[in-house]
């Protein structure tokens, strides 16, 4: 009786685990901020939005609020940040943009989301050329004038809908911070190597003393 009673409760709660998701539309035409990189952003001018090939990975974190400093992070730690807690639900390679936002706004499902269709935050990780992925991307390729290489990342909350409801209704995009998600240079191999031969230097001259 035990055996099947805990086979039960197993099972009942595998099924709440397959059910449980929750969809959005990435949306931003009606936000007054999008993706844009630092030099626009330091333009100073109105809209100063990204165009051009990007793509963009969708975390998501069950919680009901964006970790405290988290969206004043570096790119890198804010990307690192994300192992902890957050599950990659997509990603969108090689989108094109414009005004900031993806020509193509998917629906974006996510297979995480607990209850299904409940309230969660969201970080968008973006770069700024063809490449398959944040780690490839940051890997070094494909990237063109090295120089161009930008990269971004921004949490918000975001309510979602249980895609699997009938008929799947996708919720808009609502609590996008009101910034943008800038997108800054990403650090070269050969600052890591001059930083590596500085910390080496500090140590040694440590141990002289």
């Amino acid at each position: 009786m035990k055996k099947l009673l805990l086979t039960g409760l197993a099972l009942a709660g595998f099924s709440l685990g397959v059910f449980a998701q929750g969809n959005f539309w990435f949306n931003l035409g009606s936000f007054a901020n999008g993706l844009a990189t630092i030099e626009q952003e330091n333009m100073g001018v109105n809209n100063p939005w990204y165009s051009g090939t990007a793509g963009f990975e969708v975390w998501e974190m069950n919680a009901a609020a964006v970790p405290a400093g988290f969206n004043s992070l570096s790119p890198s730690d804010a990307y690192a940040a994300l192992t902890a807690g957050w599950k990659l639900e997509a990603t969108y390679a090689n989108q094109a943009f414009s005004a900031g936002g993806p020509n193509t706004p998917p629906v974006v499902q996510m297979a995480d989301v607990s209850p299904a269709g409940g309230n969660v935050v969201v970080a968008i990780a973006a770069w700024n050329n063809s490449s398959n992925s944040w780690n490839n991307f940051v890997a070094g390729g494909p990237m063109g004038s090295p120089d161009a290489r930008r990269y971004g990342v921004l949490a918000f909350t975001q309510s979602t809908a249980n895609y699997n409801a009938l008929p799947p209704p996708p919720t808009p995009l609502v609590n996008w911070p009101g910034q943008d998600l800038v997108m800054t240079p990403v650090p070269e191999p050969s600052i890591f190597a001059l930083a590596g031969l500085g910390a080496a230097a500090l140590l040694i001259f440590r141990r002289r003393k």
